[in-house]
């Protein structure tokens, strides 16, 4: 797919975890978009899964890493785990993180001016990689934008899971749908993973909630140990376009 023609759409759902996937190989979400078919993975699968399962197919090369384009309302500083309870990279956002695919990141993000004292641990799960034409990978990043509401939602404990894909040519939309204010809905009975690899090719899953690391946390939560690194942003990123679908919320245990 053309670097001009990538457009992001973000699936977005609380608590149920709603979020989409396909095991397809890149090219052939059109061909499925009138075929049902069986999808292994659904929305309760567990974190890590998706990503273990794309790896395994696609054989992502370990060395190239995928920019992301980490963006806080209001500012806030930013610190990336992958596999250890060490911090591996930190910024002020927004900041361009590039990471292996393949791979689930925990993110710590703190002294944000709207949340005084406060801090939320969201994770990136990152499933597929953009194709940008060589020596420009940076200004194509995969945009990982947390809301205030977000923030407000982790911190009432529950949980804001959401899915980015890249959308098909066909059907992109001609505004930026991340800040519209009445996002589009789907059934939390749906299995989002299937409906998001009709409409695209799923990127990342994020998501944000109450959930904090503590003195017996395995090193799991803190990710799966790829590669990460802190790059300079470009001055005009060109990825754009990530879309909503919203659902309800439940309350996490």
């Amino acid at each position: 797919m053309p670097p001009k023609t990538d457009r992001l759409i973000r699936i977005m759902k609380s608590t149920v975890l709603v979020f989409v996937f396909g095991l397809v190989p890149v090219g052939t979400a059109t061909a499925q978009t009138n075929r049902d078919y069986h999808q292994p993975l659904s929305q309760n699968s567990p974190p890590g899964k998706a990503a273990e399962w794309m790896n395994y197919l696609r054989q992502y090369d370990p060395t190239w890493r995928q920019p992301l384009s980490v963006e806080v309302a209001g500012g806030g500083q930013l610190e990336v785990f992958s596999g250890s309870n060490r911090p591996v990279a930190g910024a002020a956002t927004p900041a361009l993180v590039a990471a292996s695919v393949g791979h689930v990141y925990r993110l710590r993000i703190g002294n944000m001016p709207g949340f005084p004292g406060t801090e939320i641990y969201p994770s990136i799960e990152l499933l597929d990689r953009l194709h940008p034409p060589q020596g420009r990978e940076n200004e194509f990043p995969i945009p990982i934008i947390i809301t205030a509401q977000d923030v407000r939602t982790a911190l009432s404990g529950q949980l804001v899971t959401r899915v980015i894909y890249l959308e098909q040519p066909q059907i992109a939309q001609d505004l930026d749908p991340l800040r519209r204010e009445i996002p589009q809905s789907v059934l939390p009975s749906d299995n989002l993973l299937q409906e998001a690899d009709r409409l695209g090719r799923p990127m990342a899953i994020i998501r944000i909630g109450g959930r904090r690391p503590t003195a017996g946390s395995s090193l799991s939560f803190f990710g799966t140990g790829g590669g990460v690194e802190i790059r300079q942003a470009a001055t005009e990123p060109k990825a754009a376009g990530p879309a909503v679908v919203q659902a309800g919320r439940t309350v996490i245990p």
